[in-house]
């Protein structure tokens, strides 16, 4: 709220007034100590749920890797999540890995094969491979059979792009953990 008050911005609560006396600024405070404290608490159980799904075996993910189909427990008769290779979607992985390790192509010539050929990745507002997201594919050692959970971690960007824009979340670029 002081951040906002600096800026110029009017805070107006909609279910109770705004505090006024000392008494209700701390008291407003007080709340709002308790309600990071449960979020921070809320959290910190979602992770150790997960840290403790991907120890028992499961693939704690919503979306595979392109290249795969992501089943649930309820789809698998009860066994954990898995990973099921997408024939469609392998094919063009299989064809992207043959063109940068067999003709030696850059990921840019990659991009402009995949537009000549029409294909398009799972999830694009334009409908074109982008180099960022064919790096990653390159980079993702799912592809060789390995599998690392909570392998990178959550830093503030050291060069953000827009340095003036408020932003809730700050820590908005990941950092890879040593493998071992």
């Amino acid at each position: 709220m002081d951040e906002l008050r600096e800026k110029g911005v009017e805070v107006l609560f909609v279910t109770t007034p705004s505090p006024k006396t000392g008494e209700e600024k701390i008291l407003h405070g007080v709340k709002g100590l308790f309600a990071e404290y449960e979020r921070v608490k809320i959290t910190e159980r979602f992770r150790l749920g997960k840290m403790r799904k991907a120890r028992e075996g499961h693939v704690p993910v919503s979306e595979a890797p392109y290249g795969y189909t992501f089943r649930t427990k309820s789809e698998t008769d009860g066994r954990n999540g898995r990973y099921e290779i997408n024939e469609r979607e392998a094919k063009i992985v299989r064809l992207i890995f043959s063109w940068i390790a067999g003709e030696r192509l850059t990921i840019r010539h990659v991009v402009k094969r995949l537009q000549e050929l029409s294909i398009s990745p799972r999830r694009s507002e334009r409908g074109v491979w982008s180099t960022s997201t064919l790096g990653h594919l390159l980079r993702n050692k799912t592809y060789i059979g390995e599998t690392h959970y909570a392998g990178s971690y959550a830093v503030v960007p050291e060069n953000p792009r827009n340095k003036e824009k408020y932003r809730k979340i700050r820590k908005t670029s990941r950092r890879m953990k040593p493998e071992e």
